[in-house]
C-alpha cells in the first residue's frame, strides 16, 4: 500500500509539473516538456494528453498551451479574496492621481501574487501581470509585506527564494535586507530604488486589518518621474493614504 500511495503522489507531482512547464515555456511540445522536467517523452506525452482531456491544456498542432479552464479556476480564487474587490476603487483613484501603475499584492507560500492592478495615463509596466507570482525581497510591495512578518519567517522566505542581484541596488544580502525592512517599518512605507530593474522605482505600503497583514499596495514608474521630493515624500504620502483608505473600507464591512 505505501508503494501505491508513493506512486500516486509522484504521478500527481509530475502532472502538475507538466502543467507548470507548459505555462513557464509559454507553450511547449512533448520533447520540450520532457527535457524541462527530465522525464521520459512517453511520460510527458501521457501527462500532456491527460491535461488536454481534462481541458487544462489545449493542443495547437504539436504545441500544448494552457487552456482557459485554468483562467476559470484563477478567477474563482481571486473572487474569494475580498481584499481585491474592496481595494479596487482606491487603486483606481491612486492610479488617476499619480498617473502611474498601481499594484495590489498578497503573500502565498512565501511568494508575492499580484491580484489586482490599476493603470494611470502614464503607466509603464515593465514586469508583472495579475496572477503572476514573484519574489518578495526586490519589489516595494513585497518589502512592505516582509517588513511586517516575524524575522524568522523572513529568513525562511529568503532561504527559499535564494536572494540574488538583479541590479546593483538589489538587496541580496540578508543583513542589508533586514536593515531595510526595519527602516520600512519605522517610516510606514517601502521603497524600491531600482532593485528590480535599472531606472525603475516604486513606493509601497502594507495593508493591515485588526492586526492581520492582508497584503500591500505599490505605485511604480520610471526613475525620471520618481525622484527628489516626489519619490521620498509626495508618493509615500498618497500611497500610505490609499492604504489607509483600503484598511478603513475593510474595517467597515
Amino acid at each position: 500500500m505505501p508503494d501505491t500511495q508513493d506512486r500516486t503522489v509522484k504521478s500527481a507531482d509530475n502532472l502538475f509539473g507538466v502543467l507548470h512547464a507548459v505555462h513557464e515555456l509559454d507553450g511547449a511540445g512533448t520533447t520540450d516538456v520532457a527535457s524541462r522536467l527530465d522525464i521520459a517523452k512517453s511520460t510527458a506525452h501521457d501527462h500532456l494528453t491527460t491535461l488536454v482531456e481534462h481541458e487544462f491544456l489545449i493542443k495547437d498542432g504539436s504545441t500544448y498551451r494552457v487552456g482557459l479552464k485554468c483562467l476559470y479556476y484563477g478567477i474563482q480564487a481571486k473572487n474569494r479574496i475580498e481584499l481585491a474587490q474592496v481595494a479596487k476603487p482606491s487603486l483606481e483613484q491612486l492610479a488617476d492621481e499619480t498617473g502611474e501603475i498601481v499594484w495590489l499584492l498578497v503573500e502565498e507560500y512565501g511568494k508575492g501574487v499580484f491580484i489586482e492592478k490599476a493603470k494611470g495615463e502614464r503607466a509603464v509596466q515593465p514586469y508583472g501581470e495579475v496572477g503572476k507570482r514573484v519574489p518578495l525581497y526586490d519589489i516595494a510591495s513585497g518589502k512592505a509585506i516582509l517588513a511586517h512578518l516575524p524575522e524568522k519567517r523572513v529568513r525562511e522566505i529568503c532561504d527559499q527564494q535564494q536572494l540574488s542581484k538583479h541590479t546593483e541596488n538589489t538587496l541580496a544580502d540578508i543583513d542589508d535586507l533586514l536593515a531595510d525592512l526595519e527602516a520600512t517599518r519605522e517610516r510606514g512605507y517601502s521603497l524600491n530604488d531600482g532593485e528590480t530593474f535599472e531606472g525603475f522605482r516604486a513606493v509601497g505600503a502594507p495593508l493591515v486589518h485588526d492586526g492581520e497583514l492582508l497584503g500591500s499596495i505599490a505605485v511604480s514608474g520610471p526613475e525620471n518621474r520618481f525622484r527628489g521630493d516626489r519619490f521620498r515624500q509626495e508618493l509615500p504620502e498618497v500611497v500610505t493614504g490609499a492604504a489607509n483608505a483600503i484598511e478603513l473600507s475593510m474595517a467597515s464591512r
